[in-house]
Protein backbone atom coordinates (compact mmCIF):
# COMPACT_ATOMS: atom_id res chain seq x y z
CA UNK A 1 0.00 0.00 0.00
CA UNK A 2 1.51 3.34 -0.98
CA UNK A 3 0.18 7.17 -0.03
CA UNK A 4 1.29 10.07 -2.13
CA UNK A 5 2.92 12.90 -0.30
CA UNK A 6 4.11 15.92 -1.32
CA UNK A 7 3.84 14.42 -4.83
CA UNK A 8 6.17 11.26 -4.01
CA UNK A 9 4.42 7.65 -3.94
CA UNK A 10 5.78 7.07 -0.33
CA UNK A 11 5.14 3.01 0.76
CA UNK A 12 3.18 2.28 3.70
CA UNK A 13 6.34 0.69 5.25
CA UNK A 14 7.99 4.14 4.79
CA UNK A 15 9.44 3.99 8.21
CA UNK A 16 10.55 0.96 9.17
CA UNK A 17 12.14 1.01 5.08
CA UNK A 18 14.24 4.20 6.61
CA UNK A 19 15.56 2.41 9.37
CA UNK A 20 16.30 -0.33 7.42
CA UNK A 21 18.42 1.48 5.36
CA UNK A 22 20.05 3.22 7.99
CA UNK A 23 21.25 -0.37 9.49
CA UNK A 24 23.25 -0.10 6.28
CA UNK A 25 25.66 3.09 7.57
CA UNK A 26 25.74 4.01 3.79
CA UNK A 27 24.10 7.23 3.75
CA UNK A 28 25.79 10.63 3.17
CA UNK A 29 29.11 8.54 3.65
CA UNK A 30 32.49 9.08 1.64
CA UNK A 31 33.44 7.60 -1.64
CA UNK A 32 34.09 4.42 -1.72
CA UNK A 33 35.95 2.67 -4.46
CA UNK A 34 34.15 -0.97 -4.83
CA UNK A 35 30.57 1.42 -5.16
CA UNK A 36 32.71 4.03 -8.07
CA UNK A 37 33.62 0.79 -9.71
CA UNK A 38 29.98 -0.78 -9.46
CA UNK A 39 28.55 2.74 -11.22
CA UNK A 40 31.53 2.40 -13.79
CA UNK A 41 31.15 -0.81 -14.62
CA UNK A 42 27.34 -0.26 -15.16
CA UNK A 43 28.23 2.98 -17.54
CA UNK A 44 30.18 0.73 -19.68
CA UNK A 45 28.32 -2.76 -19.40
CA UNK A 46 25.05 -0.64 -20.52
CA UNK A 47 26.67 1.95 -22.95
CA UNK A 48 25.56 5.19 -21.43
CA UNK A 49 27.05 8.16 -20.30
CA UNK A 50 25.41 7.99 -17.10
CA UNK A 51 25.49 5.74 -14.71
CA UNK A 52 24.89 6.27 -10.63
CA UNK A 53 23.92 4.49 -7.24
CA UNK A 54 21.61 6.35 -5.33
CA UNK A 55 20.04 5.74 -1.81
CA UNK A 56 16.60 7.14 -1.50
CA UNK A 57 16.18 8.78 2.33
CA UNK A 58 13.15 10.54 3.49
CA UNK A 59 13.30 13.58 1.57
CA UNK A 60 16.47 13.13 -0.48
CA UNK A 61 17.99 11.12 -3.41
CA UNK A 62 21.35 10.88 -2.73
CA UNK A 63 24.38 9.58 -5.04
CA UNK A 64 26.14 7.21 -3.38
CA UNK A 65 28.38 6.86 -6.75
CA UNK A 66 28.40 7.90 -10.20
CA UNK A 67 30.56 6.49 -13.13
CA UNK A 68 33.45 9.42 -12.42
CA UNK A 69 33.85 8.56 -9.08
CA UNK A 70 32.08 11.05 -7.42
CA UNK A 71 29.35 10.70 -4.30
CA UNK A 72 27.61 13.15 -2.59
CA UNK A 73 25.17 14.53 -4.96
CA UNK A 74 21.47 15.55 -3.63
CA UNK A 75 17.84 15.91 -5.35
CA UNK A 76 14.80 16.40 -3.77
CA UNK A 77 13.04 13.18 -3.73
CA UNK A 78 9.59 14.38 -5.31
CA UNK A 79 11.90 15.22 -8.27
CA UNK A 80 13.88 12.28 -8.97
CA UNK A 81 12.92 9.21 -10.58
CA UNK A 82 14.73 7.31 -8.31
CA UNK A 83 11.41 7.59 -6.03
CA UNK A 84 9.50 5.36 -9.07
CA UNK A 85 12.35 3.04 -8.69
CA UNK A 86 12.09 2.01 -5.06
CA UNK A 87 8.25 1.71 -5.83
CA UNK A 88 8.28 -0.35 -8.36
CA UNK A 89 8.91 -4.75 -7.94
CA UNK A 90 10.71 -4.29 -11.83
CA UNK A 91 13.04 -2.17 -13.71
CA UNK A 92 11.35 1.35 -14.23
CA UNK A 93 12.38 2.48 -17.94
CA UNK A 94 11.74 5.45 -19.72
CA UNK A 95 13.22 5.20 -23.11
CA UNK A 96 12.73 9.06 -24.29
CA UNK A 97 11.72 10.95 -21.39
CA UNK A 98 10.53 13.78 -23.55
CA UNK A 99 7.41 12.03 -24.79
CA UNK A 100 5.92 10.80 -21.35
CA UNK A 101 3.56 12.74 -20.35
CA UNK A 102 3.66 12.40 -16.78
CA UNK A 103 6.71 13.90 -16.75
CA UNK A 104 6.62 17.19 -19.01
CA UNK A 105 6.22 19.26 -14.96
CA UNK A 106 9.37 18.59 -14.51
CA UNK A 107 12.30 20.74 -15.74
CA UNK A 108 15.14 18.03 -14.63
CA UNK A 109 14.00 15.70 -17.20
CA UNK A 110 12.37 18.43 -19.49
CA UNK A 111 14.53 20.79 -21.25
CA UNK A 112 16.59 22.21 -18.96
CA UNK A 113 18.70 19.11 -18.90
CA UNK A 114 18.44 17.72 -21.89
CA UNK A 115 18.22 14.12 -20.70
CA UNK A 116 15.84 11.78 -22.77
CA UNK A 117 16.60 8.18 -21.14
CA UNK A 118 16.27 6.50 -17.78
CA UNK A 119 16.15 3.32 -16.12
CA UNK A 120 16.70 2.02 -12.77
CA UNK A 121 17.08 -1.21 -10.70
CA UNK A 122 15.82 -1.11 -7.17
CA UNK A 123 18.63 -2.21 -4.48
CA UNK A 124 16.33 -4.48 -2.18
CA UNK A 125 17.89 -5.39 1.07
CA UNK A 126 17.70 -8.84 2.07
CA UNK A 127 14.97 -7.79 4.47
CA UNK A 128 13.26 -6.73 1.36
CA UNK A 129 12.84 -3.12 1.43
CA UNK A 130 13.90 -1.46 -1.54
CA UNK A 131 16.30 1.63 -0.54
CA UNK A 132 18.14 2.59 -4.02
CA UNK A 133 18.81 2.30 -7.34
CA UNK A 134 21.30 1.92 -9.65
CA UNK A 135 19.92 3.96 -12.94
CA UNK A 136 21.27 4.57 -16.20
CA UNK A 137 21.03 7.94 -18.00
CA UNK A 138 21.46 9.14 -21.09
CA UNK A 139 20.89 12.28 -23.58
CA UNK A 140 19.60 10.58 -26.37
CA UNK A 141 16.60 8.22 -26.61
CA UNK A 142 17.44 4.66 -26.33
CA UNK A 143 15.46 0.93 -26.73
CA UNK A 144 15.81 -0.53 -23.28
CA UNK A 145 15.98 -4.48 -23.98
CA UNK A 146 15.22 -7.90 -21.84
CA UNK A 147 19.06 -8.36 -21.60
CA UNK A 148 19.67 -4.48 -20.72
CA UNK A 149 17.06 -5.16 -17.98
CA UNK A 150 18.36 -8.53 -16.36
CA UNK A 151 21.95 -6.66 -16.90
CA UNK A 152 20.89 -3.68 -14.44
CA UNK A 153 19.11 -6.22 -11.68
CA UNK A 154 22.88 -7.88 -11.59
CA UNK A 155 24.44 -4.69 -11.14
CA UNK A 156 21.73 -3.94 -8.13
CA UNK A 157 22.22 -7.20 -6.58
CA UNK A 158 26.10 -6.44 -6.67
CA UNK A 159 25.32 -2.99 -4.89
CA UNK A 160 23.28 -5.25 -2.16
CA UNK A 161 26.04 -8.01 -1.87
CA UNK A 162 28.39 -4.89 -1.08
CA UNK A 163 25.87 -3.48 1.28
CA UNK A 164 25.62 -6.71 3.16
CA UNK A 165 29.36 -6.76 3.84
CA UNK A 166 29.36 -3.57 5.54
CA UNK A 167 27.23 -4.81 8.13
CA UNK A 168 29.11 -8.72 8.57
CA UNK A 169 26.26 -10.82 5.80
CA UNK A 170 28.05 -12.58 3.42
Amino acid sequence: MENITGGVLISTDEEARLENLKKYKILYTKTEPIFDQLAAITATMMNTPIAMINFVDRDVVWTKADQHGESGNAMDRERSLCSLAISNDSVVVFEDLVQDPTLLSNPIYVGESGLRFYAAAAITTNEGFRVGAVCIVDKKPRVFTEEDRKKLEKMAMMVRLEMNKRIGIL
